[in-house]
């Protein structure tokens, strides 16, 4: 699978945005890789190539330093989603790119999927204490709203659709034969990471989506 995160370069400590950056872009990977339990201190200042202390200095400590790793990447997902402007679109058109984004950045982005399962073994517990990302994830939420109440009137989708459970179910369609394609390899005997099975499942997604909204 892919994994976008590369790997970290040695970082000048004269410029402290930049360490910051450097730190955060190998916590990323070394949490991706072995989950918050399983991460070390020493091995993330290793790979950003930088003294433990100075990683304690800019985030106090193992957790504060996770969070803005699940605060970067939550950031990062919902700029994307942002920058689609939903509003100023056809509602047909709108939910078709939100779910083109959605199935394109997780196919490109296996690390945002590795970190979140992480997460969610540990409960949600430290998502949770990051209020920004409920607060960046509510006005998301609205406009999918806006676009369906759209469609509605235009008579294009059907009533009552809700958000959150359209939102909810791109995802798990977009994420699911990602997540689980070693088993999902192995009980039907064929390779769901293989290009072509990945782009006929982008186009039933698609498919489907339109299908459930229509």
């Amino acid at each position: 699978m892919k994994n976008t995160l590369a790997r970290s370069k040695p970082i000048r400590t004269r410029d402290p945005e930049r360490t910051k950056a450097q730190i955060l872009e190998a916590a990323l990977n070394e949490f991706v890789s072995h989950g918050y339990n399983g991460a070390k201190v020493h091995q993330i200042a290793k790979s950003a190539g930088c003294n433990a202390r100075l990683i304690y200095h800019y985030f106090d400590n193992k957790e504060r330093l996770y969070e803005a790793a699940l605060r970067s990447i939550y950031s990062e997902i919902r700029k994307r989603e942002v920058a689609l402007h939903l509003d100023t679109l056809p509602p047909e058109q709108a939910i078709m790119r939100l779910t083109e984004t959605t199935f394109d950045f997780f196919e490109n982005n296996t690390a945002f999927l590795s970190i979140i399962r992480s997460e969610n073994l540990l409960g949600g517990r430290f998502i949770a204490q990051i209020p920004e990302i409920q607060q960046m994830s509510a006005p998301f939420l609205d406009n999918i709203s806006d676009v369906l109440k759209r469609g509605h009137a235009e008579g294009v989708f059907r009533a009552e659709i809700d958000a959150l459970q359209l939102y909810v179910s791109i995802v798990a369609l977009s994420a699911h034969h990602i997540n689980a394609s070693h088993t999902l390899s192995a009980t039907f005997g064929l390779n769901v990471s293989g290009s072509d099975w990945r782009r006929d499942r982008r186009q039933h997604v698609l498919d489907m989506v339109n299908s459930a909204v229509r």
